[in-house]
């Protein structure tokens, strides 16, 4: 009898090697193109088609190179061709590897006659054949420049193990609706050779062989130069990529594709000393604990440097490299353990090792880490030099810096594509290499602008619906609108608005006040309050148990509250809006402004603005966007990925969440079939959403790749169906699965379009599309401009249908539902660059990520646990609004303590089932009785029994104040334990209450039948329980002013 786990083993390695791998299933068809519709335009580019050389060959070779470099008296050998290392040390390796291949063109003579593209790294590109298999040759009695130590290198090609071999007329197979059986070889050489002259100029630092950097300024460039502290200067650049598109031909063409580029560097080989220096505020005898040294130790925290001591002094690019972890204790007090067990001072080891007097020994040592990490040791500032073309990241800008990189780049249409066209030509990507092609003029293409779509805002009279007003001054864009009303105009009766102690301003406020009336919203007086000694927590903590529904902050931004404020926010739960002191006191003459603000808290009250009407939006599709962010205090092992959808009441309203996942390739895929789960249960809350049953899941993912597309189509489109499965019917899987489509959305792409008329080049309008030419040839694929742009030029967004089950969808009618979704954003009367649950799910991702930067000391990397975190950090009830207003289904621990019930709750289609322990979370509660009774405005609590032994048993409604609509519940109480008399009494009202509760309820089955069928009849009977009573339960903390006048009473007795 054979062995069956051998046999099980063996069938399992035949099934993996008959298995097809990713990438071989096929995307998404194209779609049919339908009715276009908008007018045509003539649109310029940034990109050129490339004309290849026709049944020219192109041949791939491996090379390895093996560098020798003496140290220690000894010779080290390394392979620098296929080098691990990053940042500097790695552009070191390029360096070298460049000055070694062209040594070894000199020597072999292979190399000396034909064309050949090198990466400067392990791969070579050759128009024509080696005769031999393999070409070796040793480089040896040779300098290298920056190398003071090399003393040898080894150097071999050889073929690669496949796809040695294409062809120019093969360009078509570089695509393929199957991705993993296309073939890119052509299109990586045309990547290569497109580079060939910038690798080649000395005036030009290449990162990532697609981004090059001018060294040096070229005074024929009509641009600026921006200037940070400590020695930073800008450089201007191009990036550069090679696309295979439809073209205008038959067949696929490849496109060149370059785009400006403005980047701050770090000062290159400077002593770090030097550039410390240059700073404001800094000497020679700070300490680590100094304010300087802790405002500007994240500026530096990761740079690398070169040790100026001991063997490493005169090697220039060989010396030992070190990265900044901090700055720690001066270099006469900092004592450290020798390897003999003496305790040394960094000074005193310093003279006595390397014969280092230290000139600055009062000054703050520099905490380092090798280059790949290590422990850490402390090095005097004086002995450590910058390494070369270092970027300085966005965090490490001053805001003004920030500000004037981001001027600089924002130039006009027509003056961008001259600097870019000036640029490319500099660096050397604005010819061809003229052997293999030759490169046409920038691309025309006709694009189309989409027709707006019919937006309604509300009337003077309830449920009245009136058009918006479009703009029609020529000074403004013709996409911008306004409207008199809101749609859905809410109440705001309990509010508190704060000040700094020293800094009020309350007619601001009633500027504000003002305008919220005009627009429809019904708001009480605000209760004014300060903030001292900068305790926010206590504000909050004071509005939580009075019930505040909004807290509006007015203070001056150099307070810097924000922060603080989202964090509590999410902490208690209060709608919050901060608004800055400066702002506030342009109120009385800036409408827009004020009217931007209402906008906001009508939304984060639950409020409609305005509505968006198209044919393309229907009930039964529900539309989902996901989006990621990482803040640098998060660190760099984990991302937010923020979410939003249309699960509110009303199909084109939304509201959104976000979660906390593992850094990695596959960002979505950890918590995507979670979020498809909550969002499905979350719109299947409201009766109206459940009546139309969801036909469609639609999804717009951001921040996908082209590489990424087969995760999608084969990955992510499961998770999905497992997500609805999960949702409907507990995880197993069911007949019906509504139709997917999922569109890739790239926001970091290279293409610029302009619009061309008889004024010349100028900006694209909002609603302009491009869907041919310049597009993926077997793909369905447009650019759109969401919005015009106020300043600069228009960046458009690209949008890639990667998987889809629909049959309902024509491109033209995607391209028309796209557009309408970038006017509901709701606070601004404009259309915004994306459509609006992707754009609210960026706002969630950002979110996320600063309220754990916020948390970030309680998570340390080393005990990263994202269940701990996303358990810590999210709730699952917890959806916000476009105002990034959220609600928790939590209770707050009642003042009686024996107040309380065990039961269970059912809201909606969700069992909530309550325990003895009070806690914030309803699942976990134990509950005072929660039946509440509105009447004439005045709430009440709803009276239980005194009795353990009496069930009690109450329904109605639940409403849910952000989301705007109600819910059914019922609560089933079975016993109240230890409760004593005085804690339970009932008053005079609450007895005369419950005597009217059946009249209440049963009036209505006292009319005639004729009556009851009427439909005057029946929306009486809808709004009932508005008029008579209501039930409901208000999610957040409910604290009830009956329970606390009778605590009060009773500690007063």
């Amino acid at each position: 009898m054979p062995n069956v786990a051998v046999v099980e083993q063996l069938g399992a390695l035949q099934l993996n090697e008959n298995q097809a791998p990713m990438g071989d299933v096929p995307l998404a068809e194209k779609l049919p193109i339908g009715q276009p519709d908008g007018t045509t335009v003539k649109i310029s580019t940034n990109m050129r088609a490339m004309i290849l050389k026709k049944n020219t060959p192109v041949f791939k070779y491996d090379i390895k190179i093996i560098a020798y470099f003496k140290r220690d008296g000894r010779e080290i050998a390394r392979e620098i061709s296929s080098s691990h290392e990053k940042g500097p040390k790695k552009e070191n390796d390029k360096s070298a590897c460049s000055s070694i291949y062209r040594l070894a063109c000199d020597q072999c003579p292979e190399l000396s006659k034909g064309f050949f593209f090198y990466d400067r790294q392990a791969l070579l590109y050759s128009l024509s054949d080696f005769k031999k298999e393999v070409i070796e040759t040793t480089i040896a009695g040779k300098k290298i420049e920056g190398f003071p130590n090399f003393v040898k290198a080894e150097f071999k090609i050889t073929k690669v193990a496949e796809s040695f071999q294409t062809s120019s007329n093969e360009i078509g197979k570089a695509v393929n609706i199957r991705p993993a059986r296309a073939d890119v070889t052509l299109l990586e050489s045309l990547n290569m050779m497109a580079s060939g002259h910038a690798l080649e100029n000395p005036n030009v630092f290449t990162k990532n062989n697609c981004i090059h950097y001018l060294s040096h300024p070229d005074r024929n460039i009509a641009i600026g130069e921006v200037r940070g502290q400590g020695m930073q200067a800008s450089s201007v650049g191009a990036t550069k990529a090679v696309r295979v598109l439809q073209g205008k031909n038959p067949t696929p063409t490849a496109y060149l594709i370059t785009e400006l580029k403005t980047t701050l560097f770090h000062p290159n080989h400077a002593p770090l000393l030097n550039v410390f220096r240059e700073i404001r505020g800094f000497a020679t005898n700070l300490t680590a604990t100094s304010g300087w040294a802790r405002e500007h130790i994240q500026n530096y925290k990761g740079l690398c440097c070169y040790s100026d001591y001991g063997s490493s002094e005169g090697l220039e690019n060989d010396r030992k490299m070190v990265k900044i972890h901090s700055f720690g204790e001066t270099a006469r007090n900092q004592k450290f353990e020798k390897s003999d067990g003496k305790v040394s001072s960094v000074f005193d080891y310093f003279k006595g090792r390397y014969e280092k007097i230290l000139k600055f020994p009062d000054l703050f040592t520099v905490v380092v880490m090798g280059a790949r990490g290590g422990r850490l040791m402390n090095i005097p500032v004086e002995l450590l030099t910058f390494c070369d073309k270092q970027i300085v990241k966005t965090q490490q800008m001053e805001a003004k810096v920030q500000a004037d990189l981001i001027k600089m780049s924002a130039s006009k249409p027509q003056d961008r594509k001259k600097i870019t066209n000036q640029v490319a030509d500099s660096i050397g990507l604005g010819n061809g290499d003229g052997h293999f092609f030759t490169l046409s003029p920038p691309e025309v293409v006709e694009g189309r602008v989409l027709p707006k779509p019919v937006i309604l805002g509300g009337g003077i009279k309830p449920n009245e619906k009136k058009s918006c007003f479009w703009n029609t001054k020529p000074e403004g864009p013709s996409t911008d609108f306004s409207i008199q009303h809101f749609s859905d105009g809410k109440s705001l009766s309990t509010w508190d608005v704060v000040f700094h102690e020293s800094e009020p301003l309350e007619s601001a406020v009633h500027h504000l006040i003002g305008t919220m009336t005009q627009m429809g919203m019904k708001v009480n007086a605000p209760n004014f309050v300060c903030i001292k000694n900068n305790d926010l927590r206590t504000i909050f903590d004071n509005a939580k148990k009075r019930n505040v529904e909004l807290l509006m902050f007015i203070t001056k931004s150099n307070r810097e509250y924000h922060k603080e404020i989202k964090v509590l926010e999410h902490e208690f739960d209060i709608r919050t809006q901060d608004i800055r002191f400066e702002t506030a006191l342009k109120f009385e003459r800036q409408q827009n402004t004020r009217r931007n603000l209402v906008n906001k808290i009508n939304v984060k009250l639950g409020g409609i603005n305005y509505e968006v009407e198209s044919p393309t939006f229907t009930k039964d599709r529900i539309i989902i966007g996901l989006e990621t962010s990482q803040n640098s205090t998060m660190g760099d092992g984990l991302i937010c990925v923020g979410f939003s959808a249309n699960m509110m009441a009303k199909e084109t309203q939304f509201c959104g969440g976000y979660m906390f996942t593992q850094r990695s390739n596959d960002i979505y895929g950890s918590v995507l079939k979670d979020i498809v789960r909550d969002v499905i249960k979350k719109t299947c809350t409201h009766p109206c959403r459940v009546q139309n049953k969801p036909q469609e899941l639609f999804f717009f993912l951001s921040g996908i790749t082209e590489g990424q597309y087969s995760l999608i189509n084969e990955r992510y489109s499961n998770l999905i169906r497992e997500g609805w499965f999960a949702a409907v019917s507990g995880g197993k899987p069911i007949s019906f699965v509504p139709a997917i489509t999922i569109v890739a959305v790239s926001k970091i792409h290279n293409t610029r379009l302009y619009l061309e008329g008889t004024t010349g080049t100028t900006n694209i309008v909002a609603g302009t599309v491009v869907d041919k030419i310049i597009v993926n040839p077997v793909l369905s694929e447009w650019y759109m401009a969401g919005a015009v742009a106020r300043q600069g030029t228009v960046k458009t967004s690209k949008y890639t249908v990667v998987f889809n089950t629909s049959k309902k969808w024509t491109l033209s009618t995607l391209l028309a539902f796209t557009y309408a979704l970038c006017y509901n954003h709701q606070i601004i009367y404009s259309p915004i660059s994306h459509p609006v649950p992707l754009y609210m799910a960026g706002d969630m991702s950002e979110r996320g990520s600063n309220i754990l930067g916020f948390h970030r000391a309680n998570y340390k990397n080393e005990e990263l646990d994202l269940a701990r975190i996303n358990a810590e950090l999210i709730r699952r009830e917890q959806w916000h609004v476009p105002g990034l207003v959220g609600f928790e289904s939590g209770w707050q621990e009642p003042d009686d303590r024996n107040s309380r019930v065990e039961g269970k709750v059912l809201l909606g289609s969700r069992e909530l089932t309550t325990s003895r322990t009070p806690s914030r979370t309803l699942s976990e509660a134990g509950v005072q009785i929660t039946g509440v009774v509105k009447q004439n405005k005045r709430i009440c609590q709803l009276p239980g029994t005194s009795r353990a032994t009496r069930t009690t048993t109450i329904s109605g409604i639940a409403e849910t104040p952000v989301v705007g609509g109600v819910q059914k519940f019922s609560c089933n109480f079975d016993k109240v334990p230890n409760v004593s008399r005085g804690s339970r009494k009932t008053t005079k009202h609450q007895a005369a209450l419950l005597l009217l509760l059946p009249i209440f309820f049963f009036f209505p089955l006292s009319c005639d039948t004729k009556k009851r069928n009427s439909s005057e009849f029946k929306k009486k009977k809808q709004h009932s329980h508005i008029q008579f009573g209501e039930f409901y339960m208000k999610f957040g903390s409910m604290q009830m002013n009956e329970n606390k006048k009778e605590n009060s009473r009773r500690r007063s007795r």
